[in-house]
């Protein structure tokens, strides 16, 4: 009888099957808070629900978007349209680093002992929420650079439009593709504004700060 050996399994990694049923080995120390962000079985099997929550969150954050910074969105709708290539690149520069300082605080409160469970779920909240308040942002962006281009005055019609497009995307195309397509759409708004923080010196971020 053949006998088969048995395979020590390291503490510090833990098995994840990420819709292939292949496990992956992650020590735990590095794992990111993006596993508390699983979508439900039903936002993951459904399409027109995916969609109708792409638009819900595009409508919900770039709302907020509009209250709060509505005096700078037409000077941040320029400098994203300047360039779309490079308000892509630093659109998703933007998304990283969101995911970067998520990740980075994730991991120096394990190493201080904060309780992992609580701590995913915390870092989850807080990466989603990060995300979406930027894809507000450039939603609201490419919507008042819309509306000003068709002669509209009202930022809500062109985020509304801008958001009807991200969600026609996520209907029709697969989970990945459409998340891509949805998030790409924001870079585009969000990449100006940053490219612009960037190169600015510490007077105008002060400035720009109040």
């Amino acid at each position: 009888m053949l006998s088969i050996p048995q395979v020590a399994v390291d503490s510090t990694a833990v098995a994840l099957a990420v819709d292939t049923g292949f496990p992956v080995a992650i020590p735990v120390d590095v794992a990111l808070p993006l596993q508390a962000l699983g979508l439900p079985s039903s936002l993951a099997n459904s399409a027109s629900i995916r969609a109708l929550s792409a638009f819900l969150a595009s409508t919900l954050f770039g709302g907020v978007a509009i209250y709060r910074y509505s005096g700078r969105l037409a000077a941040a709708a320029d400098a994203s349209t300047e360039s779309l290539p490079l308000s892509v690149l630093y659109g998703f520069l933007a998304y990283g680093l969101v995911g970067f300082i998520v990740a980075y605080g994730y991991t120096q409160l394990t190493g201080l002992g904060v309780g992992t469970p609580a701590l995913t779920v915390l870092g989850g909240v807080v990466l989603g929420g990060g995300l979406l308040a930027l894809s507000g942002v450039g939603y609201v962006v490419l919507g008042v650079w819309l509306t000003h281009n068709a002669g509209i005055g009202d930022p809500w019609i062109g985020l509304v439009g801008v958001g009807l497009v991200g969600a026609a995307a996520v209907l029709v195309l697969p989970l990945v593709a459409g998340a891509v397509v949805w998030f790409g759409i924001a870079a585009v708004g969000i990449g100006g504004p940053v490219r612009t923080w960037v190169h600015a010196d510490t007077a105008e971020r002060r400035a720009d700060g109040r």
